[in-house]
């Protein structure tokens, strides 16, 4: 029988009351105001166009404040604007939702999950999400990037019992970036390429590469959209919703609608315009 889902994945919301200051951000880049009107306008074409099996967010689901209350105001804020989609959603939570948390399950608390690394099934298709880990010692420098740039051994370990124990299509989902990428001409990562890639993907990626199952990987952070195709591995990134992508005042507003039939993937770019 033929298995057929169909989904949406955005990512990078960065949503603000108001703009950030002293949050060590160029903000410019990062077109906050128009973070309720965009995910409005998504919303609505969730629910009322494309009709969707499942939706992903890819973290960064707030531009932080830098300041942990603050944070956990927005993050609730926000987090109740997305159960305005009508259909199953899950998100990951990307280093500005956890910068200046001291442990992650203060936002998995508000996500309402168990732990923020964990698998779905849907319509035939096996999706999973790898949360961040949180190590509060290394800082919230550079967005809270060292601070979250590693998937935990726990985590690692569970993923290795998670892929074993599947037989069905796979679809990995990440923050961080996972293929090997020398940032050349990102605004944000190009000097300092590391910060876009999750620190341990090599450990990752020997996990990945002996899946069977494995479609395709996506990941957010690193605000442009690409693709790379790496030891056989099909590697999407999507930009962030908000981002000055042109540096004229209009922010990018991309989005993946996608349809998965069989083990053949389709994806198509669409951006919100306001």
């Amino acid at each position: 029988m033929d298995k057929h889902c169909k989904l949406v994945i955005f990512s990078d919301l960065h949503y603000a009351p108001e703009r950030p200051v002293n949050n060590g951000s160029i903000i410019d880049r990062k077109l906050t105001d128009y973070a309720l009107p965009l995910l409005d306008n998504l919303i609505n074409k969730i629910n009322e166009e494309i009709k969707p099996d499942v939706v992903f967010n890819l973290g960064d689901l707030v531009e932080d404040f830098n300041d942990k209350q603050q944070d956990l105001v927005n993050l609730k804020f926000i987090w109740n604007k997305l159960k305005e989609i009508k259909y199953p959603f899950y998100s990951l939570a990307g280093n500005h939702d956890l910068r200046s948390m001291d442990y992650r399950e203060e936002v998995e608390n508000i996500m309402n999950y168990n732990h923020s690394t964990f698998s779905v099934d849907v319509n035939g298709y096996h999706f999973v999400l790898l949360g961040l880990d949180v190590k509060p010692e290394l800082g919230r420098a550079y967005g809270g990037i060292f601070k979250t740039q590693f998937l935990s051994n726990e985590d690692l370990n569970w993923l290795k019992d998670d892929l074993k124990n599947n037989n069905l299509p796979v679809i990995v989902l990440s923050h961080f970036g996972i293929a090997e990428d020398d940032m050349k001409g990102n605004w944000w990562f190009e000097k300092n390429p590391d910060h876009a890639l999750l620190g341990n993907r090599k450990e990752l990626k020997e996990i990945l590469c002996k899946d069977k199952n494995l479609i395709a990987v996506f990941s957010g952070h690193q605000h442009w959209t690409k693709f790379h195709i790496e030891n056989n591995i099909n590697y999407y990134i999507i930009g962030s919703m908000t981002e000055n992508i042109n540096d004229d005042g209009i922010p990018d507003g991309v989005y993946f609608e996608i349809e998965l039939k069989n083990n053949n993937i389709s994806i198509l770019e669409n951006h919100i315009r306001l």
